[in-house]
């Protein structure tokens, strides 16, 4: 990562030396974009090489959004990848910046964001208006964790938000808000940090009342009447991959709709919207309708009984399921939507367990549920260990709205301090969760065994972890039957024993939880949402 300040300037001579002066402690450079300013502003510009900054002068003022995209073509002519945009009036708190920073680290693909807290020195024209601009952001963008758009406090990854700049049309205040429009459309992900704003009586403002809310309202149009056929161009675009788990930054807006769904709609009217919306899917999924009726062709074959659902129910039944995620993890499940005679049997045996267990998971059935279990047993904690790539969007949103009830830690970065945390996690109490009909992500840990009559790869790797933590593994299982969800908990081994030849000695239990897999896809046809080809 490379970053810089970018400060947008113009007519702001008053605070611009001591602003760069406090973010010249941060040893970053700083550009200037001298947005075509009068003399007196030029002149205090003059008196900043002590703190190593850069000026770029426009020959006239084009308006902020013009400084700003003249300075991200600037930076990245220059080998950075990160702009950090601070406005030259210096209203923000500054003491912040460090903050910002390390969350860009860790965050180096989206956008971190401020949000700003004011005090009763604000103006009121200008609160009510930021409320008012958020809301048609929310609505534009169909995210509802917008906290504001306007605040020019934020750093921007340049190479993601190439396209957006492109698309840019705006060049005044309202850029700061078209650009979070299309960022949030194009799958960057946005982070807050709360910032205070100070306001000074007599403070210089360019904001023009009439032009610019005339401007900021007609991008707002520009977008609401866009809306619609911008959904409708994703779904039908022509691109390799096209269903959630398979495309990753095209596909966050679909995850952000079905969160936004879920979160504000009443269940009668999700149906409805989720058929709508997965007939658009079925229709342009070519290989999943493919790959989903070898699946359906296999159970039939395997047990002999043509299953009374088809292809299109698949996907249909997905698509409940993501939104049944969504609201699950933020809100719990409901108590009449749960089997209470399985649920309370799980629950004492969770909780008689003075260390945690390895869980197997599959791709049948929602086992987000699980978090029904950590709401109603104390004692229940549980951490996920994610494939995430390829799913970055899903589990980052997941992450975000479960608000840390529940740890997700992606495989990848399975090393040795990773598997410490693990022993000590599992030690504690805290179950281990995995799915199991996944192949490796590389290696050759896998074992080939018949699955519904065809020899599939399945990976050993979650009966590896469960022997070295040397705890109990189980399978944990929910499928959702009408509008009732039920659990099941069933064994594997109270102890994984291996041997020498790990592939021989860990198929015995890979066969215990394929043949559990099969009998519930048999049962639960319609609730397999594997849609690769399984058998490849």
């Amino acid at each position: 990562m490379k970053t810089l300040f970018l400060i947008p300037f113009y007519n702001h001579p008053e605070k611009i030396k001591a602003l760069c002066e406090e973010l010249a402690r941060y040893n970053l450079h700083i550009l200037i974009v001298d947005d075509g300013s009068d003399e007196a502003s030029k002149k205090a510009l003059e008196n900043l090489s002590e703190f190593g900054v850069e000026i770029f002068t426009r020959a006239q003022n084009g308006g902020k959004g013009a400084a700003l995209k003249d300075g991200f073509r600037h930076a990245v002519q220059n080998g950075y990848t990160h702009a950090f945009q601070i406005d030259a009036d210096f209203q923000h708190d500054i003491s912040e910046v460090a903050e910002f920073l390390e969350l860009s680290k860790k965050h180096p693909h989206d956008m971190i964001m401020a949000d700003p807290i004011y005090g009763e020195d604000a103006p009121r024209s200008r609160f009510y208006g930021r409320k008012i601009t958020n809301f048609w952001v929310k609505v534009n963008t169909l995210n509802t964790n917008i906290k504001d758009a306007m605040c020019g406090f934020r750093i921007y990854p340049l190479k993601e938000l190439e396209w957006t700049t492109l698309q840019s049309s705006s060049n005044r205040m309202e850029f700061d808000m078209e650009i979070l429009v299309n960022a949030v459309r194009s799958g960057v992900g946005l982070w807050w940090i709360k910032l205070k704003v100070h306001y000074e009586p007599g403070g210089v403002s360019h904001f023009k009342m009439l032009k610019d809310n005339v401007l900021i309202s007609l991008m707002h149009a520009r977008y609401f009447l866009n809306l619609v056929p911008f959904l409708l161009g994703k779904i039908t675009s022509k691109e390799k991959y096209i269903w959630w788990q398979k495309s990753e930054r095209s596909n966050k807006f679909f995850l952000r709709v079905s969160l936004f769904i879920s979160k504000n709609l009443p269940i009668f009217l999700i149906k409805p919207i989720v058929m709508i919306v997965v007939c658009f899917y079925y229709i342009f999924s070519k290989s999943e309708r493919e790959n989903i009726r070898e699946f359906l062709l296999n159970v039939e074959k395997f047990s002999g009984k043509k299953p009374a659902t088809g292809v299109f129910r698949n996907f249909y039944d997905f698509g409940i399921a993501i939104c049944d995620k969504f609201r699950i993890w933020q809100n719990g499940v409901l108590e009449n939507e749960l089997d209470f005679n399985e649920l309370m049997w799980i629950k004492e045996e969770f909780e008689a367990s003075k260390s945690g267990r390895v869980l197997l998971t599959s791709h049948l059935g929602n086992v987000e549920i699980c978090k029904a279990l950590s709401l109603r047993s104390p004692s229940f904690r549980m951490i996920i260990l994610v494939y995430s790539k390829g799913s970055e969007n899903f589990y980052k949103i997941l992450e975000q709205i479960s608000k840390g009830q529940i740890k997700l830690i992606s495989v990848e970065n399975l090393d040795t301090a990773a598997m410490m945390q693990l022993k000590e996690a599992v030690d504690s109490g805290v179950n281990i969760c995995i799915m199991g009909d996944r192949t490796p992500v590389n290696g050759d840990k896998f074992v080939e065994v018949s699955f519904l009559g065809k020899m599939a790869k399945f990976n050993y790797g979650p009966y590896l972890l469960a022997s070295i933590l040397g705890v109990k593994m189980s399978a944990l299982w929910c499928v959702k039957n009408g509008d009732k969800f039920s659990i099941e908990l069933s064994d594997i081994a109270d102890e994984i024993k291996l041997g020498r030849d790990r592939k021989a000695s860990v198929m015995p239990y890979v066969q215990s939880y394929v043949r559990q897999l099969e009998e519930k896809a048999c049962k639960n046809p319609s609730q397999w949402f594997n849609f690769f080809d399984f058998w490849r």
